[in-house]
């Protein structure tokens, strides 16, 4: 598969395979990020008092339409952790509450779920996902660590560490009849595969949290909350929105849109990205099943090369995808990470409990010779496949 860097802000001197952590960005995009940004700097006061509401409701709008969410519902916030701290602070969790997680949840929010148990004396019930992934034995294990006091679970729809795909649909039905509440942590879905929120939230979904900065393509600093209609609401942050006098009527928005004087350009330039991806790949669906099938491909050229296992099947992957591997003697992951960011190669070593992982992400400007590269280097410096 062809690739140029050529429409892109990166840096030609160093390959580019973890889009997944913190994305990247269209030189066009940039240069619309920068355009708001001046406007923003020129004349603040009449930005952000006569301008700034309608133009993000423009955004919102946008972003909605992508996602298949209703706008009414729908927040900007920084990221997608911050999301997940709205929806888990919202969440009326109380003492003796059972809160179910994976154990291929993302870090930060696990972090999150451990801290409210431990305030409103409720416990977290972790979920081992088994490896390799198999979806039956996915949903038969969170199905069964459900009892009569689980009141919220935390869930990936795709998994931060190990690239994973979780069987949401599923997942929802069997949590949903039994009357828990799901955050969902779709950190990593918008972009990667085909998302529509607004049926997510019909199946029983009580939020949904996202960024905007990683598949989709917008600037550092964007991301997004879903709610569902009935989802309660309590800020992490309490400013002018909670005053009924002010802001827009919907007081969603009146809450979470304003928390402070902050940027809104990464959110403002969100419109700019989904149209540019649009561009360069001939449409969205395009670029979802091109990225996919180069995933794959990394995948199998790195497995096979460096002699590892397979973690799941290609139903199971999205446009990244992990391979387990075995480190040098006496080296971490994250002592591998740095040396190979020293010397140009922007790849995640995944500290996983179960075992190192190599993540590598699939993007529009990736093409699969990076990956018979990758194991090329990885080789040279003791790196095998477990």
């Amino acid at each position: 598969m062809k690739h140029s860097l050529d429409p892109w802000a990166l840096a030609p001197d160093v390959v580019h395979l973890n889009h997944g952590s913190y994305g990247g960005c269209p030189q066009l995009v940039v240069e619309a990020a920068a355009a708001w940004r001046a406007r923003l700097e020129a004349a603040p006061m009449r930005f952000l008092v006569l301008e700034w509401q309608a133009e993000l409701d423009r955004a919102r709008e946008a972003l909605a339409t992508f996602l298949r969410a209703p706008a009414e519902r729908l927040a900007f916030v920084p990221n997608a952790t911050t999301a997940t701290a709205i929806a888990l602070a919202s969440a009326p969790i109380a003492s003796g509450d059972e809160l179910l997680v994976t154990d291929h949840g993302y870090r930060a929010c696990r972090n999150q779920l451990a801290r409210i148990a431990a305030a409103r004396g409720a416990r977290v019930v972790t979920v081992p996902i088994a490896l390799p992934f198999d979806a039956d034995a996915t949903v038969d294990a969170i199905t069964r660590a459900i009892t009569p006091r689980t009141k919220l679970a935390l869930l990936d729809h795709i998994t931060s560490p190990t690239a994973l795909r979780m069987p949401l649909d599923r997942l929802i039905q069997a949590l949903a009849s039994r009357g828990v509440a799901i955050v969902i942590d779709g950190a990593h879905a918008p972009g990667q595969i085909p998302l529509d929120v607004g049926a997510l939230l019909a199946a029983g979904v009580t939020w949904y949290a996202g960024n905007n900065h990683k598949w989709l393509c917008a600037p550092k600093g964007t991301g997004f909350l879903v709610a569902a209609p009935d989802a309660p609401l309590a800020t992490v942050i309490t400013s002018h929105g909670a005053s009924m006098e002010y802001g827009p009527a919907n007081r969603f928005h009146a809450e979470l849109d304003w928390m402070g004087t902050y940027d809104p350009t990464p959110h403002l330039t969100v419109p700019t990205a989904i149209a540019t991806i649009a561009e360069l790949a001939n449409g969205w669906a395009h670029a979802v099943a091109r990225n996919h099938a180069l995933a794959l491909e990394m995948r199998d050229r790195l497995t096979e090369a460096l002699g590892a296992s397979r973690l799941a099947p290609d139903a199971a992957i999205g446009t990244m995808a992990a391979v387990p591997i075995t480190l040098p003697p006496n080296t971490t992951a994250l002592a591998l990470e740095k040396q190979l960011l020293a010397d140009g190669w922007e790849v995640p070593i995944v500290d996983f409990a179960r075992g190192p992982l190599v993540r590598v992400s699939a993007h529009l400007y990736n093409s699969v010779d990076e990956a018979d590269r990758l194991a090329e280097k990885l080789r040279a410096v003791g790196v095998t496949g477990r």
